[in-house]
């Protein structure tokens, strides 16, 4: 029996929920994306097939159970996940309706947010595999094909929204002011969707702990007004979904997949939580991290914004991303799918709060990409940092190229894996560099850092090394390596990232 085909797909996504730089819309994007596969969806099959039975998560109750084989069904939903949508039709002309009926109501319940569609009339479920990549491929198409205007033109004589720069219209936001549709549709569920993850954490919290939309109390103090972006990605999950060769395969492992993020991201959760309750890096004695409270309860001094299939993206204070990124990954690797082992790589970057956030999440999704490079030649889960506070501009790479590299070498080391401890870049090697450097006089790093930046002859470098010695110090070793006599070895050196995290990775916690 061969079908009609929708796949749903939304597009720019991290535009839509990161463009902003309020806390409270990202949140709010994030929930919409996530409520357009449920509400948004069911309110159009209901309004196409009136009188028919519509259960959002009736795929994923029954895997096994192919509804559309019946003849009186006339839809089903394929999957939910990822950030997609499967749907099929028995009639290719209600799929054509259905695709009018759901953007419809997208314009008038997330204004601004862009959608493309896959759609193909000869699915076959005997030939899934073939299927879904014919599926895909229009997906592709109609995605440089279309470009849909989602937003409110805006005229001469209109008002600019202060939030989105787009059309500013009749709704206003706390501050009496008028904002666009786009603004006002993030703003509405942002309480709603902490609620919702309020719910999804559970026992977890134990009625002590909350989370907040305002990016002002994730526990930074003054001076230390830092803010992490954290990205983090499965590594292959393409391939796997793609090995499917039928819908209860493809199913399972959505699920599965799903299953694996949450579980990792409740296990970190609770590690902080342990943290918080037994180290004195948490202690409300210590100006380090300032734990503000809400309605009685502590504000984690984290912010889940995307969590869904192999993706996650959150919020913290700036001390702790490097730290939660590495947690929430050992965390995730501990788990497999169909007893095949998991890896994921993910990025952090490290800016001032009132940094732009858009530009800021762009900068972590970079670091993760890098990551994932190395982890496609050694199949492993790697994480990369960042930390602007200089003020450059351009691409990562621009900045790598032209600020973090000597006549010696490069000064940026990762990235750095998180599934070994035997490599020379482990997330274990930095640490114990971090730790090192704690115990050896400030102005002394200062100087090595100096060093780092300016010296044109590995010579001086050797001299600073045998100063040190004279005084009692050495420099951090990593087994097997010479940097501790040298400073740099083919062309780079593990000190200046582990100088740079010193005051981003608090010691209680390495």
């Amino acid at each position: 029996m061969t079908l009609s085909a929708v796949l749903i797909d939304t597009v720019s996504i991290q535009e839509y929920i990161f463009l902003s730089n309020k806390l409270k819309e990202n949140i709010g994007a994030s929930y919409i994306v996530k409520k357009i596969y449920e509400d948004v969806l069911e309110e159009t099959l209901k309004i196409a097939f009136k009188g028919s039975n519509v259960d959002i998560k009736a795929w994923e109750k029954e895997t096994k159970k192919i509804k559309i084989n019946d003849p009186k069904e006339k839809f089903e939903i394929g999957y939910i996940g990822g950030g997609n949508a499967l749907i099929l039709f028995k009639d290719k002309h209600e799929a054509t309706k259905f695709i009018q009926n759901y953007t419809k109501l997208l314009l008038k319940k997330t204004p601004g947010l862009k959608t493309a569609f896959g759609i193909i009339h000869d699915f076959n479920l005997g030939d899934f595999k073939n299927s879904m990549q014919r599926l895909h491929e229009s997906l592709r198409e109609n995605k440089n094909k279309y470009f849909p205007n989602v937003t409110l033109p805006k005229y001469g004589f209109t008002l600019d929204c202060p939030r989105t720069n787009e059309s500013a219209e009749h709704f206003k936001d706390d501050d009496e002011k008028f904002i666009s549709s786009v603004a006002w549709a993030k703003l509405k569920f942002s309480d709603k969707a902490r609620d919702e993850m309020v719910v999804i954490l559970g026992d977890i919290l134990k009625d002590n702990y909350t989370l907040t939309n305002d990016i002002e109390k994730l526990g930074q103090t003054e001076g230390k007004d830092y803010i992490a972006i954290v990205h983090i990605d499965g590594n292959k999950m393409g391939e796997k979904f793609a090995k499917c060769t039928n819908l209860t395969e493809y199913r399972n492992l959505s699920i599965s997949v799903r299953n694996a993020t949450e579980t990792a991201f409740k296990k970190m959760i609770e590690i902080l939580i342990e943290k918080i309750e037994n180290d004195k890096i948490f202690d409300s004695k210590n100006e380090e991290f300032k734990l503000r409270k809400e309605e009685d309860k502590i504000i984690l001094p984290i912010r889940p914004i995307i969590l869904g299939g192999d993706d996650i993206t959150f919020i913290s204070d700036g001390r702790l991303g490097v730290w939660l990124a590495e947690t929430f990954i050992k965390e995730f690797i501990k788990q497999s799918i169909n007893s095949e082992s998991l890896s994921a790589c993910g990025g952090v970057s490290i800016v001032k709060t009132k940094y732009p956030f858009y530009r800021a999440y762009i900068v972590a999704e970079d670091l993760t990409d890098r990551a994932k490079q190395i982890s496609r030649k050694e199949n492993g889960s790697y994480i990369d940092f960042f930390i602007s506070s200089s003020g450059w501009s351009g691409s990562l790479e621009d900045i790598f190229n032209k600020h973090l590299s000597t006549v010696n070498g490069k000064l940026h080391f990762g990235p750095y894996r998180i599934d070994s401890i035997n490599d020379e870049k482990t997330i274990e090697n930095l640490k114990n560099i971090i730790k090192e450097f704690k115990n050896i006089p400030k102005n002394k790093v200062m100087k090595l850092r100096e060093i780092l930046f300016k010296v044109t002859d590995k010579d001086n470098g050797k001299i600073f090394v045998e100063e040190l010695k004279v005084k009692g110090i050495n420099l951090p070793q990593i087994k097997g390596m010479y940097y501790h006599e040298q400073i740099w070895q083919n062309r780079e050196t593990p000190y200046f990232d582990a100088i740079e995290l010193i005051d981003f990775y608090p010691e209680g916690l390495l």
